[in-house]
């Protein structure tokens, strides 16, 4: 019976070989654009997936309350996890992960690199996390100060294809570690990526960063990572942990106005679900898993609104099968199984097409997305899953139409009393009008995200950005030479002018607690800090508002304290200049000082975020990168004088790694370039897939009405007469699809754009723009068709009269 199925299918494909085309590469696109997505989903699901224990393990995170603001970090104090270990039966084990300040110069004999993933590590590492080590034993690995743990990249990197067991690497030309280890290379899908994992107990020996071994710290300095015994209830110790920091540091949070919260991140969870202060990578956002599925479930809808148009449309071509077949005796579940197959055997053939697709388009993606996508076809779930999405297409697209098909009454059939193509019609055009409807929301979508992007990226900043080059310092070494660098420089003019600071504009500012005067009865507050030298207000061109800027006339040890605008607002200035701060301590508040200028507000972050409280204090001696502007019509000239100067200032060290401003920045924003891209591509392929869907049936269309254009022209109607009768029709489904989709297009965009502090307003030439691109799509599609039938010889058509 089955054979019998397949014979009859593949005739009457080879017979109306513009049909199987039209169906079968929609199918193919809505198919290849849901693999694409699945492959994107199951890779943003799998993140942390491959940990042994990964069920039980934990990340602690803070909140930390100062007066009426909240900040939430992804990292906690160092004392904090010894502790908690000893205290809480409950955790099983603890260990510690701990990123240097800054890069760190890495030297094996003659190799120097600088490498940021040089992380301190607790013994106890690898008995949380399933890192593997390919030489060495995991055991015994980090007992001891002064070993590592190297990635089998940079093992090669370094060592070449030798063993480096027992071989001793150089940090910042003075800490010497030995390796004993060699693991393998992290995956992507994790939430951390390290190269060199060191001993903690290097901390203490090496004397390094003043590592607290008192509570009294409550710095949130490195990542605390918890496992939980089997059975331990990870909400009841949350709760229990809301306590920890009031017995340990309830006098000193009092003195400093601030309260902690202690709660717990589940592993798996961290990289969809967490977007804290701190955070050791850049994460998702679970709202771009939704969105992926909700375009891919479009795209794969409109692909199936598609097959069961044009087969509904073509319904009457197969009437008198179905009534010899009726007459003959099948059954309507032979005919439905009959109809049903054929979709199905449809939508196979389209799995086929759409892997050559994927394989075509999975670069591009993969460059979209920012991924390593691959089709694994060894894996055990991807080839089922693709047959499973293929059949589930296929039953779903050709349901009703096989329903259709196999209850049309044998005497209406025969007779000849069934008209072609009239039931069904008004199904037909509000499938067509859904189309349409989301390909307006895409489109809307697409418009949105790209405006948005080019806001932001054009917005005034308060400063400027450009022909700024960055470099972030990677050890004291750098810090101590930086004067004579500085002074070396500067004597050339195509380098206008040079600073440094603990952080620059994208990178996230520390904080302080202050105690400002008349602030609310001497309540603590925080505020974002930057120390800087004399010139960082000028080489960025920040704009001061009132008051004075560093200035090397009142000496170097000038006292200079300088706000933005925010600030004043946060404190409750008025007349801010001469206005006095202490900072809070255990053995009480500090000296007042003074602010002596107040800067006009910057976006020190992205437009994500408010512009915060920020004060800017002099400090010559402490920093983490330079700031060099450089003469915008001597970019290249300039770059090579900074270069050979730093080959001379740092002899021992690699080349400057240097970044300019505005391209930092503008990395900021690379999920919305992300999404931009995604609307692009998926407005893209809704409405290629719709004009597809309308390709086929006007064909259909046109060709039941011939007869009817030939009795206008004969008549006297004009070619143009015949265009505006069929287009009006299809005119008026575009506008019903305008009304459907303008509305969800608005409220969907309205609400992703109330994520951002600063963004743009819905104006109407949005949707506007999205209505008459949709329109002239549908009028093109419509016109040549109307056209060719508008030209045709009516004898012809009305040769079988």
């Amino acid at each position: 019976m089955f054979n019998n199925y397949m014979k009859v299918v593949i005739r009457y494909l080879l017979r109306h070989k513009g049909y199987l085309v039209t169906n079968v590469f929609g199918l193919a696109i809505g198919l290849a654009s849901c693999v694409l997505i699945v492959l994107y989903i199951q890779d943003e699901l799998s993140f942390d997936q491959y940990h042994e224990n990964k069920d039980r393990i934990y990340r602690l995170a803070i909140s930390e309350t100062a007066g009426d603001k909240v900040d939430e970090w992804a990292m906690s104090p160092a004392p904090w996890a010894p502790v908690l270990l000893q205290d809480y039966p409950e955790i099983e084990n603890v260990t510690r992960v701990r990123s240097p300040e800054s890069r760190w110069l890495i030297r094996h004999e003659e190799r120097r690199f600088y490498e940021a993933d040089f992380v301190f590590v607790d013994s106890t590492f690898f008995d949380l996390f399933s890192v593997h080590l390919i030489r060495g034993d995991a055991k015994n690995a980090l007992g001891e100060p002064h070993t590592v743990v190297l990635s089998a990249s940079v093992a090669k990197k370094y060592f070449g294809d030798g063993n480096p067991i027992g071989e001793v690497i150089t940090g910042d030309n003075k800490y010497e570690f030995t390796v004993t280890g060699v693991m393998r290379d992290l995956p992507d899908n994790s939430h951390f990526h390290f190269d060199f994992l060191a001993s903690f107990t290097s901390l203490a020996a090496n004397g390094l960063y003043g590592e607290p071994s008192t509570m009294q710290n409550h710095n949130h300095s490195l990542y605390t990572y918890l496992m939980l015994r089997e059975g331990a209830v990870p909400e009841d110790l949350e709760m229990k942990l809301s306590g920890f920091p009031n017995k340990y540091l309830g006098e000193r949070l009092e003195t400093l106005g601030i309260e902690l919260r202690p709660f717990l991140q589940p592993l798996t969870e961290i990289h969809l679900n967490s977007n804290l202060k701190g955070e050791l990578e850049a994460n998702s956002d679970i709202l771009y898993v939704y969105i992926f599925s909700t375009l891919a479930a479009f795209v794969l809808l409109v692909a199936c609104i598609n097959y069961m148009n044009l087969s509904t449309a073509r319904s009457a071509r197969r009437a008198h099968e179905v009534g010899i077949r009726k007459v003959l005796g099948s059954h309507q579940v032979q005919l439905i199984n009959q109809f049903m197959s054929e979709s199905v055997l449809f939508s196979l053939i389209a799995l086929v097409v759409a892997l050559g697709l994927v394989h075509l388009l999975l670069p591009q993606f993969n460059l979209l997305s920012g991924k390593s996508l691959e089709m694994d076809y060894g894996s055990s779930w991807l080839v089922p899953t693709l047959v499973a999405i293929a059949i589930i297409t296929g039953a779903s697209a050709g349901g009703y139409p096989a329903f259709v098909l196999s209850s049309f009454r044998p005497v209406a059939v025969l007779t000849g009393s069934l008209k072609a193509g009239t039931s069904h019609s008004l199904l037909r055009k509000t499938l067509i009008t859904f189309q349409f409807a989301v390909s307006i929301v895409m489109i809307i979508g697409t418009v949105v995200v790209l405006y948005q992007l080019e806001y932001m990226q054009n917005k005034k900043l308060g400063f400027d950005k450009d022909h700024v080059v960055i470099v972030r310092l990677p050890d004291p070494e750098a810090i101590e030479g930086y004067q004579t660098f500085k002074n070396a420089v500067l004597k050339y003019p195509e380098i206008i002018n040079m600073s440094s600071a603990t952080s620059v504009p994208g990178y996230e500012a520390s904080l302080s607690l202050i105690l400002p005067e008349g602030y609310q009865e001497d309540l603590s507050t925080s505020v974002r800090t930057i120390y800087a030298d004399f010139d960082f207000i000028e080489t960025l061109g920040i704009t001061m508002k009132s008051g004075r800027s560093f200035s090397r006339e009142f000496g170097s040890i000038d006292n200079t304290v300088l706000i933005n605008e925010a600030a004043v607002r946060a404190f409750g200035w008025e007349d801010s200049i001469g206005k006095t701060f202490r900072f809070p301590g255990p053995r009480g508040a500090s000296p007042p000082l003074e602010v002596n200028g107040v800067m006009r507000d910057f976006h020190n972050q992205s437009l994500h975020q408010p512009i915060e409280p920020l004060m800017i204090m002099l400090s010559p001696w402490t920093f983490s990168f330079l700031v060099i502007r450089i003469d915008g019509n001597e970019i290249s000239r300039g770059l090579e004088l900074l270069q050979e100067q730093w080959r001379q200032t740092y002899p021992s060290h690699p080349a400057m790694d240097y970044t300019f401003l505005d391209q930092n920045l503008e990395q900021l924003y690379q999920a919305e370039r992300q999404l931009g891209s995604v609307f692009v591509a998926g407005a893209m392929l809704s409405i290629l897939i719709a004009c597809c869907g309308l390709l086929g049936l006007l064909s259909f269309m046109t060709e039941q009405r011939l007869k009817e254009f030939a009795i206008h022209k004969i008549v006297g109607a004009s070619i143009m007469n015949i265009v505006v009768l069929l287009s009006k029709d299809f005119t008026v489904l575009m506008l019903l699809a305008f009304i459907v989709g303008a509305p969800i297009g608005y409220y969907t965009m309205n609400a992703w754009l109330e994520e951002f502090t600063y963004r743009i307003d819905l104006s109407v030439w949005v949707f506007v723009f999205s209505g008459l691109t949709v329109l002239v799509l549908a009028w093109l599609t419509v016109g040549c068709h109307a056209l060719k039938a508008a030209t045709a010889n009516p004898v012809t058509a009305l040769h079988a009269e």
